[in-house]
């Protein structure tokens, strides 16, 4: 019942399947004959210790933390849904896995980038003007490596002058719940037409392997002289850094960059801290 309240919630099909995995290995933990009633939070603590410590399979950071969302998520749902006099879970021990901030560009460092990608663009014996189309999309979007990739440009709508936007889209359906509908800034697209008259671009916005886009990426941080790597994570990050700082709706945020309801709240936290 738990799992189908979980596909009423619209969560990927993935994550069904794994949150389904966690709560029966809890059981396997207990034993059989353990009703829910029984299980305090010093269990579900000892649980996670021997998970981590003694269960002689390799546990990951991000698997422990998946797996504490699980049995924080099963109990609140449990709780009221079977009368117990109180949530186990709330009070589990959160063992301090969550992954290290990511590293994001600074105003300054941005205008950096951007005058390196201007000057790459228009300087040199083959101006390129490929950077800075690219590190405006990504700074603007927050797009995936992946998911620009495969950009193409029937996903382009420019039909509406003042709010141009494109369109994210999945072929495999257990990825559906990532497609969303995202804003360009109309100066972009000014670049972009510019770039695509130059490279005749037809099909696929960037018809270049995901290697030499990230190379594309490397010689803005290089001309920038910046001592930070510029990538997509950076621009993903910084771009939803951006966003929350200029007041966006967190709800709208995640929904931008086509974020689950259940990673929301890891990314979020990861969000407000570099915006501090």
């Amino acid at each position: 019942v738990w799992i189908e309240s979980r596909r009423m919630a619209d969560l990927s099909a993935n994550t069904i399947k794994n949150y389904g995995h966690d709560i029966q290995l809890l059981a396997k933990y207990v034993g059989g004959g353990v009703a829910v009633g029984q299980l305090t939070t010093q269990i579900l603590n000892n649980y996670l210790d021997w998970m981590r410590n003694q269960r002689g399979v390799p546990c990951s950071n991000k698997t422990l933390d998946r797996r504490i969302t699980s049995l924080k998520s099963f109990f609140r749902w449990l709780t009221p849904a079977a009368s117990l006099v109180e949530d186990p879970a709330q009070a589990v021990v959160n063992v301090s896995v969550r992954s290290p901030l990511p590293v994001i560009l600074t105003n300054k460092e941005v205008d950096q980038a951007l005058d390196a990608a201007n000057l790459i663009s228009v300087s040199g014996k083959k101006p390129d003007v490929r950077p800075v189309v690219l590190f405006t999309l990504l700074l603007q979007t927050g797009l995936r490596k992946g998911e620009t990739a495969r950009l193409v440009t029937n996903h382009l709508d420019f039909s509406d002058h003042d709010h141009p936007h494109l369109y994210v889209r999945y072929s495999d359906k257990r990825h559906r719940h990532k497609e969303r509908k995202v804003s360009v800034e109309p100066s972009w697209v000014i670049t972009y037409r510019r770039y695509a008259d130059k490279h005749n671009i037809s099909e696929r916005v960037f018809p270049w392997s995901v290697r030499r886009l990230e190379y594309l990426l490397e010689d803005i941080t290089n001309t920038a002289g910046l001592n930070k790597h510029v990538s997509f994570e950076m621009l993903r990050w910084s771009c939803a850094t951006r966003d929350h700082i200029a007041g966006m709706e967190p709800e709208k945020l995640r929904r931008k960059i086509g974020v689950s309801k259940v990673q929301w709240a890891e990314v979020h936290r990861k969000i407000l801290k570099l915006a501090q």
